[in-house]
C-alpha cells in the first residue's frame, strides 16, 4: 500500500473520531426514583467520567403511582462546586431529546471537583427538587488536532515523493 493511501486511511480514521458523539437519552444513572415534590426523578449524566466542559444531563420526571411521564413541567438543572462556590445552570427541555419524554440539558462545568447537581421542576401540581453529587475530572487533552496535522503532513510528503519519482523516472518525458 502506498504512503499516500495509508495516509488517507489514517486521516479518515482521525476525522471520524475527531467529533465525539453527543449522547442523548442516557448515560450514567445518578438518580433513580428520587422523590421530588409530587413526582419521581430519574437522572443520567454523560460523559463518564464527567470532565470539565459540557456535561449532558438527561432527566425523566414521572408520576409515582402510574410511572407515566410528566411532559409539561419547567425543569432546571443547577450545579454548585463544593469547594469554591462556582455555579452553573441550564434549562432541561424536550427540544433535543432523543426520547421525547425526557428533558435534556447541556451544563457547562468550568472546574474540576465535586459538584452538587440539583434537578428542580415546577408545574401546576407544584414543584420539587432532587440532588446528587458528581465528581468532575480535569478536561482531557485533545490530541486529535495534532494527529490530524501529522497525518496531513504524511500525505503531503507521500504525494510529493510520488511526484518526484514520476518526474525522475527515465520514461517521464515520453508520457
Amino acid at each position: 500500500m502506498s504512503v499516500f493511501k495509508l495516509g488517507m486511511l489514517a486521516l479518515l480514521a482521525l476525522i471520524a473520531s475527531a467529533a465525539p458523539a453527543q449522547a442523548h437519552g442516557g448515560g450514567t444513572p445518578q438518580l433513580v426514583q428520587a422523590p421530588a415534590g409530587a413526582y419521581e426523578v430519574y437522572t443520567w449524566t454523560n460523559p463518564d467520567p464527567a470532565r470539565v466542559g459540557i456535561v449532558h444531563v438527561t432527566v425523566a420526571l414521572v408520576e409515582p403511582a402510574t410511572q407515566q411521564p410528566v411532559l409539561n413541567a419547567a425543569v432546571q438543572v443547577l450545579a454548585q462546586l463544593a469547594e469554591g462556590g462556582q455555579e452553573a445552570a441550564a434549562p432541561a427541555t424536550h427540544d433535543n431529546a432523543a426520547i421525547r419524554t425526557y428533558y435534556e440539558a447541556d451544563l457547562e462545568l468550568p472546574a474540576a471537583g465535586r459538584w452538587q447537581i440539583t434537578v428542580a421542576h415546577s408545574d401546576a401540581a407544584g414543584g420539587g427538587s432532587a440532588s446528587f453529587d458528581l465528581e468532575v475530572q480535569p478536561a482531557a487533552s485533545n490530541w486529535r488536532p495534532i494527529a490530524i496535522g501529522a497525518a496531513l503532513a504524511l500525505i503531503a510528503a507521500g504525494a510529493g515523493l510520488s511526484v518526484l519519482r514520476r518526474t525522475d523516472s527515465p520514461d517521464a518525458g515520453s508520457r
